[in-house]
C-alpha cells in the first residue's frame, strides 16, 4: 500500500480535498441566485452587482484553494517550452474536444449539460466566463489533478492517479447513467494526463479552461457556426496534423544530432 499510496500524510490530504470542495461550493453561491431568481434576468444594476459578489468570491476561494494545494510547499519555476508545455496544451485541448464530442454525439446531452444551458438563458455572458470558464476549471484542477494526485499517491503510481482522478471527475458531474459518467471519466483522465506528463498543474487549467469557454461560447451563439460533428472532425484532423509535424520535426533532430556524431568523429 505505502508504494502506492502516500499513508503517512492521508490525514492532512483528506483534510485539504474537504476544504477546497467546501470553496468550490461557495463558487456555485452566484448561480445559485441566479436560478432563484428568474424575474431579475432583465435588472441591469442586479446582474452588474452579482458580478461584482462573483469576483470577489472568486479571488477569496482561488487564493485560499491556491494555499491549501500548495500547504507551503516552495513554487518550482519551470522554464514553459514549446515542446514540453504549448505543445502539450494544444494537443491536449484536442483530445479532450475529441472525447468530450465524440463520446457527447452518442448521447444527446447530459443531465449537467441541460442544467447548464438552462442556466445559460438567465445568466449574462461575463457571468458564465467567470465562474465555469475561469474560475470552475482552476478549482476542480486543483481538486482532482493537484489535491488528489499529489497528496494521495506516490509518484510511481501515477497510472492508478489518473484512473481515479478520471473516474472521480465523472462522478461529481450529476451523471445517471454510464455513458454520461463516461463523457466527464474521459475527460477528466485527458486532463489527469496531461497533469502526470507535464508536471505542470497550469497545463491542465488551460486545457479545461480553453474548453469551457469555447463550450459557453458555442451554446450562448444564437445561431452554432459548427456542429459537434464538425468540431469533432476538425479535432480529429488537427490532431493527426500536429503529431505528424511533432514527429517530422523529432526525425528531423535525430537525424541533426546523428549527422553532428558522425561528422565529430
Amino acid at each position: 500500500m505505502g508504494k502506492i499510496f502516500k499513508i503517512q500524510g492521508l490525514p492532512v490530504a483528506i483534510f485539504k480535498l474537504v476544504m477546497i470542495y467546501l470553496l468550490i461550493q461557495l463558487t456555485d453561491i452566484p448561480m445559485t441566485i441566479v436560478e432563484f431568481s428568474r424575474n431579475r434576468s432583465g435588472d441591469v444594476g442586479f446582474q452588474t452587482g452579482l458580478f461584482v459578489a462573483a469576483l470577489i468570491i472568486s479571488l477569496i476561494t482561488v487564493g485560499a484553494a491556491w494555499y491549501i494545494y500548495r500547504g507551503g510547499r516552495p513554487i518550482q519555476r519551470q522554464q514553459w517550452s514549446l515542446k514540453r508545455h504549448w505543445l502539450a496544451i494544444l494537443v491536449g485541448l484536442l483530445v479532450f474536444l475529441i472525447v468530450n464530442v465524440g463520446i457527447g454525439l452518442l448521447i444527446p446531452i447530459t443531465e449537467n449539460q441541460a442544467t447548464i444551458e438552462g442556466l445559460l438563458k438567465r445568466a449574462p455572458l461575463p457571468l458564465w466566463l467567470l465562474t465555469m470558464g475561469i474560475v470552475g476549471p482552476i478549482m476542480e484542477e486543483l481538486t482532482f489533478r493537484g489535491v488528489l494526485m499529489d497528496y494521495f499517491f506516490q509518484s510511481r503510481a501515477g497510472w492508478l492517479a489518473i484512473l481515479v482522478s478520471g473516474a472521480l471527475f465523472g462522478l461529481i458531474h450529476q451523471t445517471k447513467t454510464v455513458y454520461e459518467w463516461l463523457v466527464y471519466a474521459g475527460m477528466g483522465w485527458v486532463l489527469a494526463t496531461a497533469y502526470w506528463l507535464t508536471k505542470s498543474i497550469l497545463v491542465p487549467i488551460m486545457i479545461h479552461m480553453l474548453n469551457n469557454c469555447w463550450s459557453i461560447v458555442q451554446i450562448m451563439t444564437p445561431l452554432r457556426i459548427v456542429t459537434n460533428v464538425q468540431v469533432f472532425w476538425a479535432a480529429v484532423i488537427g490532431l493527426v496534423i500536429v503529431v505528424a509535424i511533432w514527429g517530422l520535426w523529432r526525425w528531423q533532430s535525430s537525424q541533426r544530432a546523428h549527422t553532428t556524431g558522425d561528422s565529430i568523429r
